[in-house]
């Protein structure tokens, strides 16, 4: 391999045998054998599962690259073996570099032994000469920073002293290839800015980085490039941003395939509301129609007194309902509201746009807007409609929270959460490393 790459994968291919049942695996064990001895063709007892299917790319000396993929795509199995702890069914892996990795809390450490001793074993597990850790020591317990625990056994630690620990003793050691799947995910966010910093300073002297993660904003800082399992599958290999943009649309893909596919949904045509109105009783009637029993599912769960509720919610963009949009696209959010018993005060309504994980990003609200949701009766159906141009970035999936209130600024009378979701993809070549699309303007003077 040329001094110029650090990892070379080529026609890489891992396959399990999985077995239904204890016995079958003894079966397999003994009966092959028999059955050739007898002239029989030899039976398989197991089935196949291909975690990894034919990988092969290369990477540079000093490059960072991230590994993106849902649960199950085979990241972790494609990082071990990189690393030797486990073995190829087919295909090579040639590393030119010693290897740093974290592949998972706590590997590597002995839970009896304390952290001290934990880090000169990490050491010599790796090569290293009881001197050079002499060395190190120090800088290792600063960056580790648990204090007093050093000196007591690891399995009384937390699982972010666990990290802190295993991280600090990593990249104090020089290593060639750094390689981190999601580790650094427990920590807190001060140690994780620290470890982020740090490998950047360990990039720019040189280090090669593999970086698994299911934060895209995380890889695009990080990581220049990265690549896309699925499946077992390479995907794509390019830049960072074009591939997490691929990312999100096969993930959103995968996930609506995952539900039962709703019937073909009736159009309903609604004109542009004012934000104090709500949309005509026939247009509700036909949105009624439409409903079908992925809208529960999708719900994470809903508060409120119960005299009204929402039945459904879809995101539309260019007048059709979308699960993916672009950066900057104007959106629409519908919302049918059932009234299953009198609402008797005027209340009002809003909607929140969040990141899966909960953060609450932005809203629209009909009482910041000074509007006010009609007295509405029993039996009434009612769609209400919210339009937002969206300054959301790529690399992320977001999620939209309904309340209405009753009266206004009073209790809930249904709040739903996680009514419906869709992702976002940047079409163009603008790179936007956060959140949000904002437009700003710098000057130098």
């Amino acid at each position: 391999m040329s001094s110029d790459h650090s990892i070379r994968i080529q026609q890489l291919s891992k396959c399990y045998e999985v077995y239904a049942q204890p016995r079958d695996r003894l079966k397999q064990m003994l009966l092959p054998r028999l059955q050739r001895w007898t002239g029989q063709p030899p039976q398989h007892y197991f089935s196949e599962f291909w975690a990894l299917k034919n990988i092969s790319f290369e990477i540079g000396r000093g490059e960072a690259v991230g590994i993106v993929g849902r649960n199950g795509s085979g990241k972790s199995t494609l990082l071990q073996l990189i690393c030797g702890t486990l073995t190829p069914t087919s295909g090579t892996v040639e590393t030119n570099g010693r290897i740093a990795a974290l592949l998972e809390l706590g590997s590597g450490f002995n839970p009896e032994f304390t952290g001290r001793e934990n880090v000169y074993l990490n050491g010599a597990i790796l090569g290293i000469q009881e001197e050079q850790m002499n060395a190190v020591f120090d800088r290792i317990v600063k960056f580790a920073d648990i204090g007093d625990h050093l000196d007591q056994p690891v399995k009384t630690y937390s699982s972010g002293m666990f990290v802190r620990l295993a991280f600090a003793v990593q990249m104090h050691l020089d290593p060639e290839i750094l390689i981190v799947d999601e580790a650094l995910s427990v920590g807190d966010q001060f140690f994780q800015a620290k470890c982020y910093a740090a490998i950047r300073s360990m990039m720019d002297n040189g280090t090669t980085v593999l970086f698994v993660s299911h934060s895209a904003a995380t890889v695009k800082a990080l990581c220049p490039r990265a690549v896309l399992l699925s499946h077992g599958e390479l995907i794509v290999d390019g830049p960072a941003s074009k591939v997490l943009d691929r990312y999100f649309v096969l993930g959103s893909m995968e996930a609506n395939a995952s539900q039962s596919a709703p019937a073909q949904q009736d159009r309903v045509a609604i004109s542009d509301p004012a934000a104090d109105s709500l949309a005509a009783q026939p247009a509700a009637q036909g949105f009624a129609s439409a409903l079908q029993p992925p809208f529960e599912r999708r719900v994470s769960h809903r508060v409120g007194t119960g005299h009204a509720r929402f039945e459904e919610c879809r995101v539309m963009a260019d007048g059709e309902e979308a699960v993916i949009v672009e950066t900057g696209a104007t959106l629409r959010v519908q919302a049918l509201l059932h009234v299953l018993e009198d609402c008797a005060q005027e209340g009002e309504v809003g909607l929140v746009v969040s990141t899966t994980e909960g953060v609450e990003l932005f809203a629209i609200n009909s009482f910041f807007h000074g509007g006010r949701i009609p007295p509405m009766k029993a039996g009434e159906k009612h769609i209400l409609e919210f339009e937002f141009l969206s300054p959301l970035s790529s690399g992320a999936r977001y999620r939209i929270d309904l309340g209405y209130r009753m009266p206004v600024q009073g209790e809930y009378v249904d709040k739903v959460f996680s009514a419906a979701g869709f992702s976002v993809v940047n079409q163009g070549d603008r790179i936007i490393p956060l959140l949000f699309d904002v437009p700003g303007k710098i000057t130098i003077v």
